[in-house]
C-alpha cells in the first residue's frame, strides 16, 4: 500500500514539474534557470534530475504531453470533419504556450522522430476528411498542412509569451485562410 502511494506521489511530482517547466519556458524562454522551475514546482534539483536527465529530456516530456493532448483532440473529434480545425487550434495554443520548445525538440532527430510520426499520422487522418467535407480547398494535402503549422510558428517566433497570446488569433485566421478554411465557422477560441 505504501509503495503504491509513493508511486502516485512520484507521478504527481513529475506532472507538477512539467507544468511548472511549461509555464517557465513560455514566460521566460528556454534559458530559464532550472532552479526557477524547481522552486515553482516545489521540488529540489535532485527530484528534477531523478525525473528528467537534462533540459532536453524535460522539453521532450512537455512535447510528448502536447502530442498526447493532440491525440485526445483527434479521438474526441471522431469522424467530425471539423477535426482538422480543432487540431490546428490546439497546435497553435501549444505553440503560444511552449514557445521555442518546438525549435529545441527539432534539434534532436531521435526525439523528433517519434513525435513527428504521431503528428503526421493525425494529419493523414484529418486532412482527407476535411477535404471530403469541403472544409479545405480540394488541393490541400497533409504536407501542405504541415507547412502551414510551421508557418504558424513563424508568426509567433521571437515574440514573448504575452505577445504570442495577443497575435495568436490573427495567426490562426491567416493559417486557416491559407487552407481555404474560415475561422468564424469553426467556433474555436484560443485558450488563455
Amino acid at each position: 500500500m505504501v509503495e503504491k502511494r509513493q508511486r502516485k506521489d512520484a507521478a504527481a511530482r513529475r506532472e507538477t514539474i512539467l507544468a511548472a517547466a511549461e509555464i517557465a519556458f513560455a514566460e521566460k524562454g528556454l534559458d530559464v534557470p532550472l532552479e526557477e522551475i524547481c522552486a515553482a514546482a516545489g521540488v529540489g534539483r535532485a527530484t528534477l534530475y531523478r525525473n528528467f536527465e537534462n533540459r532536453i529530456a524535460l522539453v521532450h516530456a512537455i512535447m510528448s504531453n502536447n502530442l498526447d493532448k493532440l491525440d485526445m483532440v483527434v479521438a474526441r473529434a471522431g469522424q467530425d470533419p471539423n477535426g482538422l480545425a480543432l487540431f490546428l487550434a490546439e497546435i497553435l495554443d501549444q505553440q503560444v504556450k511552449t514557445g521555442g520548445l518546438v525549435y529545441l525538440i527539432s534539434q534532436n532527430p531521435a526525439l523528433d522522430r517519434n513525435l513527428s510520426s504521431r503528428f503526421r499520422a493525425h494529419l493523414d487522418e484529418l486532412v482527407p476528411r476535411a477535404r471530403a467535407a469541403g472544409l479545405v480547398r480540394p488541393d490541400i494535402t497533409a504536407d501542405q498542412v504541415a507547412i502551414t503549422v510551421r508557418m504558424m510558428w513563424g508568426g509567433l517566433e521571437g515574440l514573448g509569451f504575452a505577445q504570442r497570446r495577443k497575435i495568436a488569433p490573427l495567426v490562426h485566421a491567416l493559417s486557416l485562410g491559407a487552407l481555404g478554411m474560415s475561422a468564424p465557422s469553426i467556433g474555436v477560441e484560443m485558450q488563455p
